[in-house]
């Protein structure tokens, strides 16, 4: 648990169990954290992310949240992990040199719609290898099932598709995972599993304790 010593906080029995005994042994990881308010997702996160790079075993790192949440993001893991993170911008984008900016920085945050509205970046995102990726805010990249058992796509979807492609480790991060609709949830949890949750909710096979 270097992590846990060598940064600047006082992590709760919760979080700690979240890290060190769900999220660390799993090789690799594919993860749904739905923890509620103010139960620190961030933290588990941050100790996370710290640990692998301690062990040598994660370089490449991408964290996605909403717009608003970027700079919060990026303040919490410098000030309590010492961990520097650049935050996404267009002019960064505009003077790649590579024309990909995302294979230029190690450690970037992106904010999502940004990212979610622009097909050229969510094309670079698939074809840019992470060690880890991380979503906050992730019920946000939801899909639908129509009347006519039609899936309707949203365009921060595909992005969560993208971003699921080119991650070794995928974590999703939401105090509310469930609108109701077990189909809706299975589409959501294909974003870590496209196999395993492929297709409709079926009864006898899936089965969602709300």
């Amino acid at each position: 648990m270097v992590a846990v010593t060598s940064s600047d906080l006082d992590p709760l029995p919760h979080q700690l169990r979240a890290v060190y005994e769900h999220m660390l042994p799993k090789v690799p990881l594919r993860f749904l954290l739905a923890d509620d308010p103010g139960a620190g997702k961030t933290i588990m996160a941050g100790l996370y992310v710290k640990e692998l790079m301690l062990r040598s075993e994660a370089e490449r790192i991408l964290i996605v949240a909403p717009g608003g949440l970027a700079t919060q993001w990026q303040e919490e893991l410098n000030d309590k992990f010492g961990i520097h993170f650049e935050i996404l911008t267009r002019q960064m984008i505009d003077l790649s040199v590579t024309g990909n900016a995302f294979k230029e920085r190690p450690r970037l945050i992106a904010r999502m719609d940004m990212l979610a509205r622009d097909e050229d970046l969510i094309e670079q995102i698939r074809n840019t290898p992470w060690d880890v990726v991380i979503v906050d805010e992730a019920h946000r990249m939801s899909a639908h099932y129509a009347q006519s058992d039609e899936v309707k796509y949203t365009k921060r979807y595909a992005l969560g598709q993208a971003l699921s492609e080119s991650a070794r480790n995928f974590v999703l991060m939401t105090a509310t995972p469930h609108s109701g609709k077990a189909d809706d949830f299975q589409l959501f949890l294909a974003l870590l599993d496209g196999d395993r949750f492929e297709g409709k909710a079926r009864d006898g096979i899936h089965k969602n304790n709300t």
